[in-house]
């Protein structure tokens, strides 16, 4: 098991991340190619303009910060369909609490955060100690919390009135897109998302806890059998994800500036989409943060591309379902390869072996 985990961490390009990061880059290459058809050349690609580049990250933050929750929770053998319910749960605590209630802001932020994670909470412990599967649990909350958003606002909108400006306006005031001459808006929540897949990364790789939550959803048995408390761990991933989820929601209120229930409708897609997209395995045991971090980038980036496209939002649905599927084929693919290239490997070198028994016992 223990070399099974050191095999899955061998740096950033590895099967998984290749994969994804070539389809992205394929996926932009044809964008380019045809916004240059287009304008017969004359024009500057407007999908690799520095001002559009920065956009598709400010659209996919708060998706990738709930993608690395999500990445815990895979990785360990899990899944939760309730994360876009309780992003729009959040978002409308935090603006009715703060505009109704006169809750401080950043009390109210905290409150709601808070109430994600006890909520997470209570699913994982339904979820590992009872067995139950995960599927069944989250979409039970998945429906509660749509139910609780609507009865705290009566199914209307709240608007923030530029309460979160201070995550949604840039940090370097005056900076231009030299092929555009427009602004270039770098909020803060950028900042946040990138600091969370890197220390999601750096747990993953280089922790005690990182290595349980692979060997969790690699063999719960073998785990067990190896010390691990199974049920603490399958715990504690969606306890990290309410966190993560509260986190992402406040970063998604400050780009919308708005509070409704449609705000986390059908997010949940895109989140697993990411996380599948980026190499976790939905067997659990696989993935890595980095993964995930360019499969958030591929769904922005299909949306957004399709968007200076001019084609209908219809399209949109079909190029994010073909490119899931093809870069999961693609995954497997990869994997099938490399699992018989160490069959391979491990024939050679057991046949070496055989032709050097006889030889030493010729010595002896």
């Amino acid at each position: 098991m223990n070399k099974d985990l050191t095999t899955k961490k061998k740096g950033f390009f590895r099967g998984e991340n290749s994969t994804v990061l070539l389809i992205f880059v394929g996926f932009v290459a044809a964008v380019v190619v045809l916004q240059l058809i287009a304008s017969g050349g004359g024009e500057y690609p407007a999908m690799i303009s520095p001002a559009n580049l920065t956009n598709i990250v400010m659209q996919v933050a708060a998706i990738g910060i709930m993608a690395m929750g999500m990445t815990l929770i895979m990785i360990s053998g899990g899944i939760d369909l309730s994360v876009g319910m309780l992003t729009s749960f959040v978002v409308l605590f935090i603006a009715k609490s703060f505009r109704d209630w006169s809750f401080p802001l950043a009390a109210a932020i905290i409150v709601a955060i808070l109430l994600a994670v006890l909520f997470e909470t209570g699913m994982g412990f339904v979820i590992s100690r009872l067995g139950v599967e995960p599927f069944i649990i989250t979409l039970g909350g998945q429906i509660a919390f749509r139910g609780i958003a609507l009865l705290i606002v009566n199914s209307q909108e709240i608007s923030m009135s530029g309460a979160l400006d201070g995550l949604k306006n840039t940090v370097v005031p005056g900076l231009k897109d030299p092929t555009s001459g427009l602004n270039l808006n770098i909020p803060p929540y950028i900042f946040i998302f990138i600091a969370i897949v890197i220390v999601i990364w750096w747990v993953l790789k280089y922790t005690k806890y990182g290595r349980r939550i692979y060997a969790v959803g690699a063999n719960p048995q073998a785990a067990y059998l190896a010390g691990i408390n199974v049920k603490n761990v399958q715990l504690s991933t969606y306890s990290l994800n309410g966190l993560l989820v509260g986190i992402g929601a406040v970063c998604l209120l400050a780009r919308v500036n708005t509070a409704i229930i449609t705000t986390g409708a059908n997010l949940e897609i895109d989140v697993i989409a990411a996380v599948v997209v980026g190499g976790v395995a939905m067997s659990g045991g696989k993935g890595n943060a980095w993964g995930v971090f360019i499969g958030a980038l591929l769904m922005g980036a299909i949306a957004n591309g399709m968007n200076i496209l001019r084609l209908q939002a219809e399209w949109q649905f079909v190029a994010k379902g073909l490119i899931i599927i093809a870069a999961v084929s693609a995954g497997a693919l990869t994997d099938k390869i490399q699992a018989r290239r160490q069959v391979r490997q491990q024939n050679i070198a057991s046949g070496r072996q055989d032709a050097q028994e006889p030889r030493s016992g010729q010595g002896e």
